[in-house]
């Protein structure tokens, strides 16, 4: 029988996670402010200055997630399985981290980030083999 590192939709469920992180990252970057305010339940900067340095900040959040985007994709499609796992573990471990601060300024929210990001882990695990 076929190990489930191998099976066929793998590739597929990986390039969702990876459509998920472009989505993410090309928000931030086009409506930083408007991003902030939804995705991570923040009270948004008072001053000009502290506003203009969130949404620069929010920009550069973007530019990472469009990154993961690219590395899931050309791991997935280009790479092997098991490189495409480690890093869908590993951006599981960024959502992770992502959760467990919105949890610790919010008091909630954290679920937003460890619900994908438990599932992106385990499929990491699994392509990983």
């Amino acid at each position: 029988t076929m190990p489930l590192s191998q099976h066929p939709s793998l590739p597929y469920l990986a390039t969702l996670f990876g459509t998920i992180f472009l989505g993410f990252g090309l928000n931030y970057m086009l409506r930083p402010r408007a991003t902030y305010l939804s995705s991570f339940g923040f009270a948004y900067p008072s001053t000009a200055a502290d506003q203009n340095i969130m949404d620069n900040v929010m920009v550069l959040y973007g530019a990472k997630d469009v990154f993961m985007a690219a590395a899931i994709y050309s791991a997935t499609w280009f790479g092997s399985r098991k490189s495409a796992g480690l890093i869908l573990a590993a951006a599981s471990l960024s959502a992770g981290v992502d959760g467990w601060v919105v949890g610790r300024v919010t008091g909630g929210g954290q679920w937003n980030h460890w619900g994908y990001g438990s599932v992106m882990g385990v499929l990491g695990v699994v392509m990983a083999g």
